[in-house]
């Protein structure tokens, strides 16, 4: 079983559904509501548990009650937990989220100023033991530090560039060996550019692979310099929460599995796009055997 380190963002995530995502201010009323986990790293590594991967996640959250939900998730979904920072007195990161009929949502997330910690507790030794890392921008300095110590190992450093109030930092992209950008985060790193030219720019720092995903466009790449394109697989779209940290998990699995990246990225795609199809928080990510049966019905 590959194994897979997740390294950033665990937050609660409270999830109201919607008709419509209101554009002025108002009161507005959910058609239901449901808790459910959420973050970038924290969801990737749900994701890979559930495809049948050996998922450990590395962050920082608070010693409250939040933290204690997040944990207990996480443990029920087979993640590993057993290095994890909890900071006396702190607030883990928590999310206030509207989904609407569409399955698109607004979030607000608020992460307390002092989950930014030292992450010089970090096992970076154990990596040995690992098949490959993914980090998200949440926490830069973790971001870094792990990933600079996989890609030293030889080991696939898969670095989530998504926009964060942390800023893109081209010290973390560079440690990665694959850059995975959002659409949104790709035009604020490379602004005025196309988007081949900001792959470019993004190949240029850290000497490997890089990508976007484009949601229900699909994903893009670069292949010796060339633009590669897969389409998106159709499907009526239901709950885009987490979706892409959904693809980030199944992308990094399946290059510890030692896919390559083209054979990664189509598993990704159908793994987000199941996802999207559902909605129940992080029991809608799907189970090897669905994104086994999808593709083998789609291809």
């Amino acid at each position: 079983m590959a194994q897979v380190v997740c390294v950033g963002l665990a937050v609660l995530d409270h999830v109201f559904m919607v008709p419509e995502i209101p554009n002025v201010p108002t009161k507005w009323h959910a058609t239901s509501y449901h808790p459910v986990g959420g973050g970038n790293a924290a969801t990737a590594a749900v994701s890979i548990s559930r495809a049948g991967g050996e998922a450990v996640y590395w962050g920082r959250m608070g010693d409250d009650d939040n933290g204690g939900l997040i944990l207990r998730e996480l443990e029920e979904y087979g993640v590993n937990v057993e290095n994890i920072c909890r900071l006396k007195g702190v607030c883990s990161g928590v999310s206030a989220v509207l989904v609407d009929s569409e399955g698109e949502r607004l979030i607000v997330n608020y992460s307390d100023p002092e989950l930014i910690s030292d992450a010089g507790w970090l096992p970076l030794e154990t990596l040995s033991e690992t098949n490959a890392v993914l980090a998200d921008l949440r926490w830069n300095e973790g971001a870094q530090k792990t990933l600079a110590a996989a890609r030293k190992q030889g080991i696939p450093a898969v670095l989530d560039v998504d926009i964060t109030p942390e800023g893109l930092s081209v010290d973390v992209i560079k440690e990665s060996t694959h850059a995975l950008f959002s659409e949104p985060a790709l035009a604020q790193f490379a602004s005025g550019q196309s988007l081949h030219e900001g792959l470019l720019q993004a190949s240029e720092i850290n000497q490997g692979w890089v990508g976007v995903t484009q949601g229900a466009s699909g994903t893009s790449w670069l292949e010796d310099g060339k633009l590669r394109h897969l389409p998106a697989f159709q499907i009526k779209s239901v709950d885009t929460l987490g979706a892409g940290d959904v693809f980030h998990g199944l992308f990094a699995l399946g290059l510890a599995e030692g896919f390559p990246e083209e054979t990664s990225l189509i598993n990704a795609s159908a793994a987000a796009a199941l996802s999207c199809s559902r909605t129940g928080g992080r029991d809608a990510i799907p189970l090897k055997h669905e994104i086994k049966a999808f593709l083998e019905e789609r291809l």
